[in-house]
This record gives C-alpha cells, structure tokens and sequence, in this order.
C-alpha cells in the first residue's frame, strides 16, 4: 500500500537570529564540515523566506513499514551570500551568512550575471547551481511519487452483474458490464503536485503567440501550468507512455484466489492527449472523460477455460499499465 502525503507548510526555524535587512537574509548553519554548515544555513533561509512543501511517501507491506520518505521543495535557490563569521565549537562547524534568494522561476534561463569582464565568480555560482537543482531534483521525486500510482490508482473501475450466452457453434461468451473514469482523488493529487512544481504562467506575450515559449506545460481542466525546463514535462510524459498506458484487465480466479486467465482491452475513451514537437512535452488530462460497455471473453467449447469453468469463482477488474498485460491469445 502506498501513501503519498503533500502539505504545504511555512517553517520557521527555531533559531531567533534568522532575520531581514537589506534583502539579505541573516541565518545560522551548523555542520560537520564547512560545506554541511553552509547548505544547512542555505536551507534555513529558503524555508524561512518562501517556505517548502513537505511530501511524505509512505510504503507497506504486510502492514510493515518499508519506506517513509520526506522530500522538501521550495520555488527558491540561493543567488548570493555573504560569509559574516565562522568558529568551529567542538567539532561542529558554525556560520553566520547573509543569504538573498532568488525564485525558481526563471523562464529567461539567466540565473546570473557578471560583475566584471574578465572576473568569474565560481563558489557564487556553484552554490547557486546546486541550491536550485537540489530543490528542481526534490520536485521531479514528488512528481514520480504521484506518477508511481499510473495507471493502478488513477482511475476507478467497476463491473456489473455478467452474463453468458451460447454461440450458434456451442461455445460461451462471457460479457461483463462495466465502468471506468478517473479516480478523483488522484486527479487532486496530481493537480496539487503540479501547482506546486509549475515555473510559471504564460506571459502577455506568450499568450500572443510572441517571445519564448515553455518546453513544458500540463493542463488539467481549465488550470494550465508551465515549466521552464523539459525535464518534469517528460518524466510525465514517460510516466504515462512508454508501456504505462492505461489497460483493463480482467482475471477470473478460483475460491483459493488463484488466476486462471487473464486478459487485457483498451480502453475505448482517451483520458489524455500529449502534444509537442521532440524534446517537448505538453499534457492535456481529461479529468471528466469516462466510459461505459461491456467486455466479452470468448470460451471455446474444447478449451482448458471451458472444461475447468466449474473451479471459477470470481471476475476481477482492474486497471493496469500496458507493459504488464500478458501476451495476446
């Protein structure tokens, strides 16, 4: 069983000298090394200024706790600091920095400039660099946690009552009624996800059709969303495709719970609708599209299904991926 947990917190560290002057941030970071203390106290102002999002993925097994992890994501990086005093206090090293921010969202692709023709400011990049993939990193881990549930969890099927006739030549047909649609739930919580690691909305601009576009937009209902990179966009895209379609599959299993056959049929109604030159990747979800029918398993008279019909006990359904359906008869 898998829980994804998504809260958006403000977290105010408990350290009193964080404060404001100058748009610097004064914060404290405590570490091992000087590089820990560093990305400790980086981390401090992010959280204090902007603000992160806490995902906990929970997984378990035979209600056994086998994974609990918490991911951080801010739409901030750090765009410069100042060093104010360093002392090492037993074997931990403490800093004071004056930190300025910078958001996340820079659909220009300049984080920075110089200062002077010939003078590279490398450390000041470097930590610029890793503060914003870091958090880029820990927003494309809350994205997959959702995506992990694709096609599995997001959509909810349902089967009414069977029935079977006989052909002209003796042989079954077993038909069963059903349903799918989107399961709510996972829409929200994909919504959510995606709200929280967008870059940003179209410009005046863009909406003219003018200036640079994003490589990456997902839209789900009315509410689009945009990326300043392809790197999301795609990791949907590859979370949806690439064998991860959507497959209904039904089973028909024995009393002790044993399958005895297995099938698979496409879905006769499109859920979603991807777009975009290579390299880019726009998504279209269709949280209102659902579909009704039936499914019809054909039974030779002559067949092993046929000859063991009086060991069968239940019909299941269920969504799955694609990749996972067993081989066509």
């Amino acid at each position: 069983m898998r829980l994804l947990l998504i809260a958006v917190c403000f977290i105010l560290t408990a350290c009193a000298s964080t404060s404001k002057s100058d748009n610097y941030i004064r914060t404290n970071g405590v570490g091992n090394t000087y590089e820990e203390a560093k990305n400790n106290a980086f981390k401090e102002a992010i959280e204090y200024h902007l603000g992160v999002v806490i995902a906990s993925e929970r997984e378990s097994h035979n209600n056994n706790l086998t994974k609990n992890e918490i991911l951080a994501y801010s739409s901030g990086y750090v765009d410069e600091y100042k060093i104010i005093s360093q002392q090492t206090i037993g074997n931990k090293v403490h800093l004071v920095i004056d930190v300025k921010l910078a958001l996340l969202r820079i659909s220009d692709r300049i984080m920075s400039k110089g200062k002077d023709n010939k003078y590279l400011d490398g450390s000041k990049h470097d930590s610029q660099y890793k503060s914003f993939i870091e958090n880029k990193q820990n927003g494309d881990k809350i994205i997959a946690s959702v995506l992990n549930d694709y096609p599995s969890r997001a959509f909810l099927i349902k089967q009414n009552k069977y029935i079977i006739k006989i052909d002209s030549n003796r042989n079954l047909t077993l038909s069963i009624p059903y349903t799918m649609e989107w399961n709510p739930n996972y829409i929200a919580s994909f919504h959510d996800t995606t709200k929280i690691v967008a870059d940003g909305k179209l410009s005046f601009l863009e909406k003219s059709g003018i200036g640079q576009k994003y490589p990456g937009a997902v839209t789900i209902e009315n509410d689009s969303y945009y990326f300043s990179d392809n790197i999301i966009p795609l990791k949907i895209v590859h979370g949806m495709l690439a064998g991860n379609e959507p497959a209904i599959n039904i089973k028909l299993k024995d009393s002790s719970n044993q399958s005895h056959y297995s099938k698979c049929f496409t879905p006769s109604v499109t859920y979603d609708n991807f777009r975009g030159p290579p390299g880019t990747a726009y998504l279209v979800l269709k949280p209102k599209a659902s579909e009704s029918g039936t499914l019809s398993i054909n039974i030779h008279r002559d067949s092993r299904l046929a000859n063991m019909m009086k060991n069968l006990f239940t019909i299941e359904s269920s969504v799955i991926p694609k990749k996972l359906c067993p081989p066509t008869e």
